[in-house]
């Protein structure tokens, strides 16, 4: 049986390649659209971290047995652990912001453990001056310092603690997706048996194929996500368009233009063309998947609150003060807005109010108010998570705004003040019209 750990070179080619996977595996998750979500940043930094650590451990290796490279083989073997404890680190990270996604969890446990790697990285560099970890002997040879068996220790303790972390997490995780997420620590606790014959090269390899499966996972995962969102958002629409097509909004805007035929024919022409232009507005919104510009929406809102004046003649006065119009937004995203403040603030006041629609720059920002001098409601309850068919709309408009435009939106509202709602975003220069 050949002794693998008098095979320099070949240990060294092995690391080397581990390193290079590694490498486009970091190009692969760098160029990632979704590289912005917080547990793909902790990924990143975890591939770049055994990158650094297999091309530290390939030093050791290249060098070893040299005293005119005891300097290089210092540094190298800072390297390997240095960076490795900071692959340890940011795992906990990446894993606990992983299931943060689907559950809110605590990062306690990742801080523990980070704290633990920063207090060994702080040895290892120590470990450079006083050898307190490991130091190197006039012939270039690799010595171990008095402490180096908590480094195993710690390996040890690591894993198992890392795999505790998982489990715990069980219940938030497919079977798949945590077996996956094992591989991390089971593979190379598998590897470690073979230190006796092979030492610790089993290891480093074990390590960057459970990233790669752990990447795989992420992927799929993401895509998942991705698939089940654009479900939610086409839901989303259907109701949306649901909450705004009501029957007793309907029945009032069929009598009021039925009213009109006798007193003002003309004006009832016009109605009519209001009222098909909102039901056409409506169900097209349906086959909107992308943000559409804001001219298109304005001009449904314009429709509609034609209709309600039909309705409430001078008792609902609208003000548009429109200083920014060249943008995109999600369909039926503001008229539910104009909608509550007319049903639940200018209806409910006597003698009505005023609805007042803005759009202006703030900053980088572009800020959208609709606001109105009713009778104002709590805007808390509003917005709660309660299912009851008015607030359909409002809830919607909100999870909409934020999935496809990244926008934030907020009421405020006091009784007897009336109501402001703003839809804050930065626009996308990029998105174009469906």
């Amino acid at each position: 049986m050949p002794i693998f750990n008098e095979m320099k070179l070949l240990n060294v080619c092995l690391l080397v390649f581990s390193a290079l996977v590694t490498f486009f595996l970091l190009i692969g998750a760098v160029a990632d659209v979704n590289r912005k979500r917080t547990f793909m940043k902790h990924f990143i930094v975890l591939l770049i971290s055994n990158l650094f650590m297999q091309l530290g451990e390939a030093g050791i290796w290249f060098f070893a047995g040299i005293p005119e490279h005891i300097t290089v083989l210092k540094f190298s073997a800072l390297m390997s652990l240095g960076f490795s404890y900071l692959l340890i680190a940011s795992y906990t990270y990446c894993l606990i912001y992983f299931v943060r996604e689907k559950k809110e969890v605590s990062l306690v446990p990742a801080h523990i453990i980070s704290g633990i790697c920063c207090l060994f990285i702080i040895l290892s560099i120590v470990s450079l001056f006083n050898g307190i970890l490991f130091s190197y002997d006039a012939e270039g040879n690799f010595v171990y310092g008095p402490l180096y068996g908590l480094v195993r220790a710690f390996d040890l303790i690591g894993i198992i603690g890392e795999i505790v972390i998982v489990l715990s997490y069980r219940k938030m995780l497919s079977l798949r997706v945590t077996l996956f997420l094992l591989t991390f620590t089971i593979l190379p606790l598998m590897a470690m048996s073979l230190q006796f014959i092979w030492d610790p090269i089993p290891e480093y390899l074990a390590t960057t194929l459970s990233l790669i499966v752990i990447y795989i996972l992420f992927h799929e995962e993401i895509t998942n996500r991705l698939v089940e969102t654009e479900m939610q958002l086409s839901e989303s629409r259907i109701a949306v368009m649901l909450s705004q097509i009501q029957p007793h909004f309907l029945y009032n805007s069929l009598n009021a233009i039925r009213g009109l035929c006798r007193k003002d024919p003309e004006q009832a022409r016009d109605a009519i063309g209001s009222f098909a232009e909102y039901l056409r507005g409506n169900m097209d919104s349906l086959n909107n998947t992308k943000p559409i510009p804001f001219i298109r929406e304005l001009s449904h809102i314009e429709n509609y609150l034609k209709l309600e004046k039909f309705r409430f003649g001078n008792e609902l006065k609208v003000i548009y003060d429109i200083k920014e119009k060249n943008f995109f937004i999600p369909a039926l995203s503001v008229q539910p807005l104009v909608e509550n403040a007319v049903k639940h603030g200018i209806c409910e006041k006597e003698n009505g109010g005023t609805l007042t629609l803005k759009t202006y720059c703030d900053g980088e920002y572009i800020v959208i108010e609709v606001s109105d001098d009713g009778v104002g409601f709590d805007a808390e309850k509003l917005i709660s998570e309660d299912k009851e068919r008015s607030h359909i709309g409002i809830l919607n408009t909100r999870e909409r705004l934020k999935q496809m435009i990244g926008a934030s939106l907020t009421i405020e509202s006091s009784p007897g003040k009336g109501t402001v709602a703003k839809i804050r975003f930065i626009p996308k220069e990029n998105t174009e019209d469906n």
